[in-house]
């Protein structure tokens, strides 16, 4: 018999509510110190942002992967443009991330961090064949993991470039 939208709900709450928090949780301990957050590209970038959030805290890594992913080129691509570089508008992230490093808006390990997600992004966003070195199946066989902990720790990954972005272009707190 089929179960109600209700039930359906509350068994998963039932079920879910303890992970739900765990990760609620951490994101919370990383969230940056910050005093205001500036989301460069206005409302598409915030929403980038929030829902990569509550994509990770609900467990869809894949969305959170890919939503943080879009906040990070958002910003970017949003950044150069207020500073009149319209020539980037329709720049791919890797000419984004580039050009950002040489032009010091972002650090070689931010370079790097950001790259990072991007990689982790790619074979999600992007047909490889079975069994290919990028592919999630390959990594959970290489590193002998689970694949719902393998896809959970690349969303942190992503997550936490997303944190860096925000820090690095916002206000931070001060300490009185």
């Amino acid at each position: 018999m089929m179960q109600s939208a209700e039930g359906w709900l509350d068994n998963e709450d039932k079920q879910c509510r303890d992970d739900r928090l765990n990760r609620l949780k951490w994101v919370v301990e990383q969230y940056p110190n910050i005093e205001i957050s500036l989301f460069h590209g206005g409302l598409k970038s915030h929403y980038l942002f929030e829902e990569a959030r509550y994509c990770f805290v609900y467990g869809q890594y894949i969305a959170s992967i890919m939503l943080s992913l879009s906040y990070i080129e958002n910003t970017l691509a949003s950044v150069f443009y207020a500073s009149g570089r319209s020539d980037l508008q329709r720049a791919s992230l890797v000419n984004l991330l580039e050009e950002a490093k040489e032009k010091g808006l972002i650090s070689e390990s931010e370079f790097a961090v950001f790259n990072k997600v991007r990689e982790i992004r790619n074979p999600i966003a992007h047909f490889r064949k079975p069994m290919d070195k990028e592919t999630i199946e390959w990594r959970v066989v290489k590193n002998d993991r689970h694949p719902y902990e393998l896809v959970e720790e690349d969303a942190k990954t992503a997550l936490k470039a997303v944190f860096r972005m925000i820090a690095k272009f916002s206000i931070p707190k001060h300490e009185d």
